[in-house]
């Protein structure tokens, strides 16, 4: 699998600052490669077609719903990470 140094945004994020305003836009860039490691995200993103084949159930599922979910479990590692 090949992974990108860096991921685009493709649409606007849910992340808001204190005054309500988004913290990410479309468009905006993201490294896929930290200190040399992949982030865990982005495998977790590429690999969702083996996932499905893995467990066909979830070819059922909207392709951006199990997206969202790999992102709010990255989200969630973020924030214990900085708690």
């Amino acid at each position: 699998m090949h992974i990108p140094e860096f991921r685009v945004q493709t649409r606007d994020g849910r992340k808001k600052d204190s005054n309500g305003n988004l913290i990410t836009k479309k468009g905006d860039k993201y490294p896929n490669i930290v200190n040399g490691y992949v982030l865990w995200e982005t495998v977790q993103l590429a690999d969702l077609v083996q996932t499905k084949k893995l467990f066909p159930e979830y070819k059922s599922m909207h392709s951006q719903v199990l997206q969202d979910v790999v992102q709010r479990v990255q989200t969630t590692m973020d924030n214990l990470c900085l708690a």
